[in-house]
C-alpha cells in the first residue's frame, strides 16, 4: 500500500491555519494555504519532488502577497489619516497668544492643539482672542498652523 501524501498535505495546512489563529503573525497562514494547494495537486500527482516544488512555490507567492496585503491592510499609520482630518477643518481658539514661546492653543473637535508659530504670523497670531474661530491650514509636528476665519451669525 502505498502512502497517500495528500492527507499529510491537508493536515499540515490545517495545523499551520490553527498555528496562524494562535500567533496572529500571518506567516503560519502561507504555509498553510501552500500546504492544502500541495494536497490538492497530490490528490492527482504521486511524485514527491513535484509536491515539493509546488509547496515551495506557492509558500514563497503566498508569503510575498500575504505580507504585501498585511502590511497595506493592517499597517497604515493612523496618524497621518487623523491629521489629513485635520487640515480644513475649524478650531476655536482657548488660551490666547502670549509670546513666540507661548502662541497659544487651539479645539478641533475635542482636541486641544498648540499653535505653531512663525515669524510671518505673529501680528496675526497676537490679534487673535479666546472665543475666535480658525481655520487649520496645515499641521506641523504635533502643532497647527491656522489662519482666523470669519463665522457669519
Amino acid at each position: 500500500m502505498e502512502l497517500e501524501w495528500y492527507w499529510l498535505y491537508f493536515v499540515a495546512g490545517i495545523v499551520f491555519a490553527l498555528l496562524e489563529i494562535f500567533s496572529l503573525t500571518f506567516y503560519f497562514l502561507p504555509l498553510g494555504i501552500a500546504a492544502i494547494i500541495t494536497g490538492l495537486f497530490a490528490l492527482f500527482n504521486s511524485n514527491i519532488y513535484i509536491h515539493a516544488a509546488i509547496f515551495v512555490v506557492s509558500g514563497i507567492l503566498l508569503l510575498v502577497f500575504i505580507s504585501k496585503w498585511r502590511k497595506s491592510r493592517f499597517l497604515r499609520s493612523s496618524g497621518s489619516q487623523f491629521i489629513a482630518g485635520v487640515v480644513g477643518q475649524v478650531g476655536i481658539i482657548v488660551e490666547d497668544y502670549k509670546s513666540s514661546t507661548e502662541p497659544g492653543k487651539v479645539k478641533i473637535f475635542s482636541d486641544i492643539w498648540e499653535i505653531h508659530w512663525d515669524s510671518q504670523r505673529d501680528k496675526m497670531l497676537s490679534e487673535l482672542k479666546m472665543g475666535d474661530h480658525v481655520k487649520v491650514v496645515s499641521v506641523e509636528g504635533n502643532k497647527v498652523i491656522i489662519e482666523k476665519i470669519k463665522v457669519s451669525k
